[in-house]
This record gives structure tokens, sequence and C-alpha cells, in this order.
């Protein structure tokens, strides 16, 4: 932790606020990247749900956007909530570790803070995630041609960064009133419930709709990737059922955050 906030250059109250948040993120981001648990726990989950991949038939793929777009709803099945099992201790960890008063004594303020932790650690946790999927492209080129590659970032930035930024902003903000453990067992009953538990099962879920995290609608609309829950309910994605559902995620982890902000500034004795 020293050798971190030394590597940090230190925000001054004569810096503007974005000089700060950007600080903050930096000093998170290499808190965060350096937790072995932060890449066992992702990794593994990834490494589990790939061991048997959905569709099937997925290694008969020929269609560059297909086969990618079909690992991508692997790799959103579970890495999500490993990325949120691991953030979730930050609010907890810092006032276990005594940072609190060292934090709120620097001219860096609530805001930054937060917004820079969100950045930051954030980032941090998906680094595996994307280091991953990174490798698979690189094994898929080897296998279907160096096509799989710009298909792999396009999916990359519209089906899995607006789930993972959901996931991170509840991630650093419900635990403040739940606790890391609750948070934990909340996330994993969301994501299988909202995600994976589809209208066939006769219960109320927004999995297979616009409004589920695991970003079945741009795979579908986008990257003719197979819809599992969407088809259940006989829906075929259109580029603004994908939209909407990207809209709706990050406008969500943006309320998140903005209401944490909202409610740390108002508790803040100064």
């Amino acid at each position: 932790m020293t050798a971190v906030l030394e590597r940090t250059t230190a925000p001054t109250a004569a810096q503007g606020w974005w000089a700060k948040t950007r600080a903050a993120a930096r000093y998170e981001y290499l808190m965060q990247v350096r937790r072995p648990a932060v890449w066992v726990v992702v990794i593994g989950l990834i490494a589990l749900r790939c061991a048997a991949p959905l569709p099937v038939n997925i290694g008969s793929v020929t269609d560059h956007a297909a086969l990618v777009s079909d690992w991508a709803g692997n790799f959103m099945e579970l890495g999500p909530i490993g990325v949120g099992a691991v953030l979730a201790d930050r609010v907890r960890r810092e006032a276990r570790l005594e940072l609190n008063d060292l934090l709120a004594s620097t001219p860096t303020g609530i805001g930054p803070r937060l917004w820079g932790k969100a950045i930051g650690a954030g980032a941090a946790t998906i680094t595996p995630f994307a280091l991953c999927w990174a490798a698979l492209l690189g094994y898929l080129s080897t296998k279907h041609g160096a096509g799989v590659i710009p298909v792999g970032i396009e999916v990359f930035a519209t089906v899995f960064l607006p789930g993972l930024i959901f996931v991170t902003a509840f991630s650093l903000t419900v635990p403040f009133l739940t606790g890391p453990v609750l948070f934990r067992l909340g996330l994993f009953g969301y994501w299988v419930w909202g995600n994976m538990v589809g209208p066939d099962y006769g219960i109320p879920t927004p999995a297979g709709t616009p409004f589920e995290a695991i970003g079945e609608y741009p795979i579908g609309a986008w990257f003719h990737g197979f819809m599992f829950d969407a088809r259940e309910r006989g829906w075929n994605a259109t580029s603004a059922d994908a939209v909407i559902s990207i809209a709706f995620l990050l406008l969500t982890a943006l309320a998140a955050l903005a209401t944490a902000h909202y409610v740390l500034n108002r508790r803040s004795p100064s």
C-alpha cells in the first residue's frame, strides 16, 4: 500500500475535480489489480463456464460474428459475478485497514474518491476479464483467421462493458448498506434469476428482455449470436432493443453512483 501511495501523485486542493478523480482512480487501480483474489475469482469463474460452452455446437460455427458473440455469452454467464464479488469488500476493506481517516484527510473530496474508485477499482477488476478475452481471441484467430479480432473488440465494447459497468457501480455502492457478504448473496441470486432463469420456468424475470444485464440483445441484434431467453419469449432482437438494453445498464449504473455521491455528501460533516 505504501508503494502505491508513493507512486500516486497526491492531489492538492488547487487541482480540478477531474485531476483529483484521475489521481484517485490510479491509486485504486494499483491497489486492486495487485490482489490475488481479483485474478483467481474472475478467471476461475470464466474458466468454469467456458469448460462446457453453450451452445453445444459452438465449435462448428464459422461466421466470425456469431462465433465470437456465442463465446461472449459464455463469459457473461458467470464472469460478472466474480467481478462484483471481489469489488464488494472495498468499503469494509478500507475500514479494516484504517484507511478511511487517512483518505478523508486528503484534499481529494468525497466525489473524486467515489468516482475514482469506480473507475480505478472497476478497471482493475475487469483487467483479468479483458486478458482472458484477449487470450481467447488470439486462440480463435489461429483457427478462424484474424477477422475475429475486430469483432471481438466490438463485442467487448457493446456486450461486456455495459454489464460490467452496471455490476461495478452496484458493487461499490450497495455494500455501504448491506455489507459485502449479503451483497454477494444478493448479486448471485439476482444474476441467476434476472439473466439465466428463462420465462419457461414460469417465474417473473427480466431474462430475455432488454432489461437483463447479460448482453443477450446486443449479441442477437448486432452479432447474430444465439439468444436463449429471448427466443423462449418469441422475441427477435432489433438494433433499437440493443440500444435500449445498453442505455438501461449505463444509466442505472450512473444513477447508483450519483445517489451514493449525494448520500455520502449529506452524511459528511464538512
